[in-house]
């Protein structure tokens, strides 16, 4: 099994929110995202809703803030296929001091009636959400175009990314992918070389070799990936195996890196960097080497591109760790972003990890 390349490679769609005309613009933009999927005219309405209430909130309680929207697929069980859209609503404001009684209806702190928390909590299929006093509020609601298959089995891998181009391009050159093979999930992060286009091509070429050689060893997926960047201006790639249930002693995380890809496994009280080397894949290339760390109950495999700066550490945000992993890539991405690249931040977390 392979998740569906063309969401694993798909950036997000950022929506600047300082001002009441860009909630409008998102609510318009996102909705004809949600046609596009295949949403009937209720749950696009119901998406509207918590899109209208995410910016409501951002401009009361923090005076700005982004959304990042991203599709989702869900293969499900046998021919079963549906879409969903992720929206991340993240914000740098005072944070919720109380976040369980925000979600009642009619508790305010900005003199409002207080029904937009309740209505996202109502209104989204899934929903996560992180916040503390000084340290700002991010969520993560998700929304799906048809309900999910009975009995289905929970994912045996929970992540979360946040894919961004450079503010002044329209494409973003870096790339991801996941692909699952016999109780194993091989994750690849790309930067294609500069940012652009061109850059774009070369960070697609190097997932799709996951793709076709997602079942093979980490360095023959690197080489596979070294002789399709050929014809490109090249990429640094970072590739991550792990168990698809980290609830075992004695499991290990497995990396091969080249060029700028920063990856590590994180527990509360430990963190660990795996070695990428230098070079340039599809030019400059070495032979990549497989490197080992444990994967203990509770970690997180983080792999982000140097649109992330490498300061950040998980301990400065108590309860993060656990939440969705998308939460989690949505904090390193706001306080850590250099504002300068692509970025890529994408987090796991093996299904026995956490509740």
């Amino acid at each position: 099994m392979e998740t569906v390349l063309k969401e694993s490679m798909a950036a997000q769609q950022r929506y600047e929110i300082a001002e009441a005309s860009q909630i409008a613009y998102a609510r318009r933009s996102i909705g004809e995202l949600a046609r596009g999927l295949g949403f009937n005219e209720t749950a696009a309405g119901e998406l509207a809703i918590v899109v209208t209430e995410c910016g409501t909130n951002l401009l009361k309680h923090a005076q700005r803030g982004e959304l990042l929207v991203r599709p989702l697929v869900d293969r499900g069980a046998g021919a079963t296929l549906r879409y969903g859209i992720e929206v991340l609503c993240i914000d740098n404001g005072p944070g919720i001091y109380d976040l369980h009684r925000c979600f009642e209806d009619g508790y305010t702190t900005a003199g409002s009636p207080g029904n937009g928390m309740g209505a996202i909590e109502r209104l989204s299929d899934e929903l996560d959400i992180w916040s503390a006093p000084q340290r700002g509020t991010v969520l993560r609601a998700v929304f799906w175009n048809a309900p999910g298959a009975a009995n289905t089995r929970a994912p045996q891998l929970t992540y979360g990314v946040v894919n961004l181009p450079l503010q002044t391009e329209t494409v973003s050159g870096d790339a991801w992918s996941v692909y699952a093979h016999d109780g194993e999930f091989t994750v690849l992060v790309a930067d294609g070389l500069g940012h652009g286009p061109l850059a774009n091509v070369a960070a697609i070429e190097a997932a799709k070799a996951l793709a076709a050689n997602g079942d093979q060893a980490l360095d023959r997926i690197m080489e596979a990936a070294n002789e399709a960047l050929r014809p490109t201006r090249g990429a640094a790639v970072g590739i991550a195996r792990m168990p698809a249930f980290a609830s075992m002693p004695g499991m290990a995380v497995s990396f091969a890196g080249i060029g700028n890809i920063s990856a590590s496994v994180w527990t509360e009280g430990t963190h660990k960097h795996l070695v990428s080397h230098s070079g340039i894949v599809g030019h400059a290339a070495r032979r990549a080497q497989i490197f080992d760390v444990p994967y203990p109950p509770n970690a997180l495999v983080v792999l982000h591109s140097d649109g992330l700066t490498s300061r950040w550490d998980l301990a400065r945000y108590p309860g993060l760790a656990m939440r969705h992993p998308a939460l989690v890539a949505a904090v390193l991405y706001r306080d850590f972003a250099r504002g300068r690249d692509d970025i890529t931040v994408f987090v796991a977390r093996a299904a026995g990890s956490a509740g």
